[in-house]
């Protein structure tokens, strides 16, 4: 039995698998490194995942689930997950995908889960439960969640963030910086922010790349070392505004993965890529960062996700709002907001 506490100093999931399960199990938390680590059995966690194998969802509980449900809808191939619901006599909620082959049995109030599926075709059920959730875990403690991928300053190890809406071109901006100018990857699509120590600390998050193809032919050496999963990259018939999804273990093995989960935050960075022109930048004054701060669009609101939601677990019953706790919003604005219209000089090629 696999049985071992994650967390990241606010969120924590208790995680326990037997052997049938133990290689989703050891993916989860592969995937899940470095941004959750091993902790202690302080308190009680915020979440509880038991894995089992498929087969363990029992065919009377698969009876019982009759109520469609779309736990996430999407254009990204695989990711669009429907379920149909059902109840047990003593109230535990049940859940099953036929087509994946998973289940769910849980309890709302004890936020503990039964998870059942197997490593071919349960990972992404399993992965946007724990992130998902865990996202909306950090929103309801007073994390803010910039939409933002992120990079570590290899001269002063702080974390410089790279945020802005969709397609204002922060994956682009990432792959430059650490592809051509020698810094190191810290996060894909997510950054938690909350104060510690007087300090605004930056942690990273788990996602399953998502990545434009005009994004990767900048990088010739990238699509290289990506193999068959960037072939769609080198197909002159795809457009450079569709997107591919690469496996965490193959965008790991070609970018690297983030030594920490934590740093202090240094600056943002805000790209405008499709800017037709040489990169510039500039420092934003303070009342143009007040503005970007007032903009909903480039923080993420995990209370509005029915992917965070569709469970009910606490805090999926509680009343949040589109605000930034006013800590961290002080604190973005002592920091150096940077807008960079404008693409790089490519040294990859």
């Amino acid at each position: 039995m696999m049985d071992s506490l994650l967390t990241n100093t606010v969120f924590s999931l208790h995680l326990r698998s037997g052997e049938a399960s133990r290689p989703l199990a050891m993916r989860l938390r592969t995937f899940l490194s470095p941004y959750l680590w091993a902790g202690t059995e302080d308190g009680i966690p915020d979440l509880t995942l038991d894995l089992h194998a498929a087969d363990g969802f029992l065919p009377a509980w698969r009876a019982r689930c009759t109520a469609p449900m779309t736990i996430r809808e999407t254009y990204a191939i695989g990711f669009t997950l429907k379920v149909v619901r059902g109840t047990l006599e003593d109230g535990t909620q049940l859940a099953w995908d036929a087509d994946m082959r998973v289940g769910y049995r849980y309890s709302t109030a004890r936020r503990e889960v039964a998870f059942y599926g197997d490593e071919a075709t349960a990972f992404i059920h399993l992965i946007e439960l724990v992130r998902y959730f865990g996202l909306l875990v950090e929103q309801a403690k007073g994390t803010a969640i910039l939409h933002s991928s992120a990079v570590l300053d290899e001269k002063t190890g702080g974390v410089i963030a790279i945020a802005g809406v969709k397609g204002a071109g922060k994956t682009t901006t990432m792959l430059d910086l650490v592809l051509g100018q020698g810094h190191r990857y810290f996060s894909g699509d997510k950054l938690l922010l909350d104060v510690v120590d007087g300090r605004l600390r930056a942690r990273g998050w788990p996602d399953y790349p998502h990545i434009g193809l005009g994004s990767l032919r900048q990088h010739p050496a990238l699509v290289e070392r990506l193999g068959r999963q960037a072939d769609a990259a080198l197909d002159p018939a795809r457009a450079d505004s569709d997107k591919i999804l690469l496996t965490p273990e193959a965008f790991a093995g070609a970018v690297g993965r983030s030594p920490v989960g934590s740093g202090w935050l240094e600056r943002i960075v805000l790209p405008e890529v499709a800017v037709d022109e040489a990169l510039r930048a500039r420092p934003l004054r303070g009342e143009e960062i007040d503005d970007v701060l007032r903009d909903p669009r480039i923080f993420e609101w995990p209370h509005t996700f029915v992917t965070s939601t569709w469970h009910g677990m606490p805090p999926a019953d509680r009343a949040l709002e589109r605000r930034v706790a006013a800590p961290v919003a002080a604190a973005l604005g002592t920091l150096p907001w940077i807008s960079t219209p404008g693409r790089a000089a490519l040294v990859d090629a």
